[in-house]
Order: structure tokens, then C-alpha cells, then sequence
């Protein structure tokens, strides 16, 4: 352990990755001013946003907190709380369940209409678009809400791995064809009992137009699911990454809400590509040197790469809107800066002493890469 200019005790942990209690809200109004001025100075951005971008406003969506509240869930799923279901998260074993199949498929439609259409984005992906304004950006997320779409960002500037409501896909699967949902929806809404979340009669749950299976949401959640729909924004992405080092662009990876639910789809491959296009060790094929960095918002697992230039927030993604707002006191926004940046310069020094191993490291040696390219290329079909 080792005392350093604000006090803090840095222990040199295993993982390289996880600090002491308390240590990431000590850090933040550094934090925050480093990642202000590094987006600021940025020619391009690449969002990677996962749960926790699209997180419940109480203000501007109350009622709507279907997956965490259960009296919301009771009010747009009643006959599913009658079963004993309390919120979303619990609807995703009902695929492969005993319900019936009017429920299953009943609560599905319902929550498609409800979340790809009728609940709007919260305010963030509006504080998101106005900091990015002007910036050349990319966006991957993990969300299959649509809320970057329907937030008004480039459609062809999005790469959604886990799928969209937007589309539909037979449930066999029996091709790799998807169909527009909202083509279904209105016509299956005229069947759905709202006070059982069932289907009428099974006869008119969608069916596949080539098979005759059912017709479920395109998204991730089994190794049914076609990826295949997705492959030309992967694409699309890939090449814009390539551009960004080609050109030496500066790089800000701004990850938000991305956990550890889905990692490999994220948060592994948000910190790689900034390893990676700064000339890290996190592949042999890595670039020469120049400016890329990772912000990385997110509540609860704030943590950061300590061989990146790198800055964790402890906030959701309320801290958006400040980042695009020049702090009042200057001064004290650049010794806040200047002070975080010490710190992690000393506490690597600390970790390369000890011959502590990084999270990413031990991953790397483990599974041969922490490679962006691969993350991501693993997810086709």
C-alpha cells in the first residue's frame, strides 16, 4: 500500500481493476473534468452503451419501470402479475416455460408495443445527442429498445448485436429472414385480452410466412437467435474503426450503463478497441500511438483499466448533461484533472512493482485475445 497526494489508499489488487470502498467517488470531480476536457477534444466518439443507458426516469416515465417496479409491471401486464410474475426480468424464462402459449406470446407483443414504440427514451440519449453534436460518431449497445433511433441518431451509425424489437424472426428458426414488427402488431393487438396479457386464441399469434412457426422478437437470448440482420452495421462499424486509426483521429470509447451481464458484447470490447488504437499490448496487431481514451459511466462497476487513459464515473447517465457544460470554476476543474491523472500514473507504477496482473491480461492468457475484432465476430451467426 502507498500514500498518494489526496489521501487515498491504493491496495494493488490481483485484478488490477477493482479499487477500495469509497476510492471512485473520491476520484470523480477529477474524473469527470478529465473526461469533459477528452470529449471536448475528440474528432470521434464511439458510444457503447449498454442496460444502463436506457435506465427508468421517474420524472419523465413514471409508470413505466415494467422491469424493476412491480405495480408498474401489475399495470401493463396484468394477467402475467396475476400469475405471479412480478416484473420483466422474470418474463425472460417464459419462452421454454409451461405457460400457455397465448400468455407467452401475448405478454411478448404487448412488450414490443410497449417498448420499441409507445415509452419514449429517457432524457439522456437527448444529453447524449447534444454532446456529440458535430462529432464524427459510431454506436454499439446492447439495448433492443431502439431508443438511439428513435432519439434521432444515424440509424447507419448503430450496431445493435443482441437484436431490435423492430423485427421479428421465426422462432424454428427456418431462415435467417427477419419481418418488420410493427407490420404485425397492430393486427395482433386486435386479438390480446389486456386484462389476461393473452392472446384471444392461439390461431392468431403471428406465424412464420415460410414455416409456420411462431414469430418471436429478433434478440438475443438463445442460440436460436439470427444475427445475420446485424452483419452490415457490424460491418459498417468495423470499417469506421479502421478510419478512425487510419486517419489518427482522436478517440473518446464513451461506455455507458455496461456491466457484466454481457461483457464480451461491451465492456471487453469498449476497452480493447482504445488498447488497440493507442498502440496498447491488448493485441499484436495494435496501431501506432495516438490519442484514445475510455469514459466509462456506470453506478456500480466504475472501474478502469489502469494502463489505458482512462476515467470512471460513479454515476448513471444523469452525468451526461454535465459533461457538456463547462464546470464553473475552471481552475479547479484542471487541478481536479491534474491530480486524478497523478494518481493513476502512480498507482500503475505501484501495479508494474508489484507484478500485479490486469483483469485483461489474465482473460488474454486465458481464452488467447481481448481483441475488439473477435469479441464482436463471435456474435454472428
Amino acid at each position: 500500500k502507498k500514500r498518494i497526494k489526496n489521501k487515498t489508499t491504493i491496495s494493488i489488487m490481483s485484478s488490477g481493476n477493482k479499487p477500495p470502498a469509497g476510492a471512485a467517488a473520491q476520484r470523480e470531480p477529477g474524473a469527470i473534468a478529465a473526461a469533459r476536457r477528452w470529449i471536448s477534444d475528440a474528432a470521434s466518439v464511439l458510444v457503447v452503451a449498454g442496460a444502463g443507458m436506457s435506465a427508468f426516469d421517474g420524472a419523465t416515465q413514471a409508470g413505466m419501470n415494467v422491469y424493476v417496479n412491480p405495480e408498474d409491471f401489475k399495470k401493463h401486464y396484468p394477467g402475467l402479475a396475476a400469475m405471479g410474475l412480478k416484473t420483466a426480468y422474470q418474463c425472460m424464462g417464459l419462452f421454454g416455460s409451461q405457460a400457455p402459449v397465448e400468455n407467452i406470446y401475448g405478454y411478448l407483443y404487448t412488450h414490443i408495443g410497449n417498448m420499441r414504440y409507445k415509452f419514449p427514451p429517457n432524457p439522456g440519449y437527448k444529453h447524449l445527442k447534444e454532446l456529440l453534436n458535430g462529432k464524427d460518431y459510431f454506436v454499439v449497445t446492447s439495448n433492443v429498445d431502439g431508443c438511439f433511433v428513435r432519439s434521432g441518431f444515424d440509424k447507419n451509425k448503430i450496431y445493435t448485436p443482441q437484436g431490435d424489437w423492430s423485427v421479428l424472426q421465426c422462432s424454428k428458426p427456418c431462415s435467417s429472414t427477419v419481418y418488420a414488427s410493427k407490420d404485425y402488431l397492430q393486427e395482433a393487438n386486435k386479438h390480446i385480452d389486456f386484462d389476461k396479457t393473452a392472446f384471444t386464441d392461439k390461431k392468431f399469434i403471428p406465424r412464420c410466412p415460410n414455416c409456420g412457426e411462431y414469430l418471436m422478437g429478433n434478440v438475443r437470448g438463445g442460440d436460436w437467435f439470427v444475427h445475420k440482420h446485424w452483419e452490415a452495421a457490424q460491418g459498417r462499424l468495423l470499417k469506421w474503426i479502421d478510419t478512425v486509426k487510419e486517419q489518427k483521429k482522436n478517440l473518446v470509447v464513451l461506455e455507458i450503463g455496461a456491466g457484466f451481464n454481457t461483457p464480451v458484447v461491451t465492456r471487453f470490447p469498449a476497452e480493447s478497441v482504445v488498447r488497440m488504437l493507442s498502440g496498447g499490448s491488448g493485441s499484436s496487431s495494435s496501431s501506432s500511438s495516438f490519442s484514445a481514451s475510455l469514459v466509462r459511466i456506470n453506478p456500480s462497476d466504475p472501474e478502469v483499466p489502469l494502463d489505458l487513459k482512462a476515467a470512471g464515473i460513479q454515476q448513471g447517465w444523469g452525468v451526461l448533461k454535465a459533461l457538456s457544460e463547462q464546470p464553473e470554476d475552471l481552475k479547479k476543474a484542471e487541478a481536479d484533472e491534474q491530480e486524478f491523472m497523478e494518481e493513476r500514473r502512480e498507482t500503475l507504477a505501484l501495479l508494474r512493482e508489484s507484478g500485479g496482473v490486469q483483469f485483461w491480461q489474465r482473460f488474454k492468457k486465458a481464452r488467447g485475445h481481448y481483441d475488439y475484432v473477435k469479441f464482436w465476430k463471435a456474435l454472428n451467426d
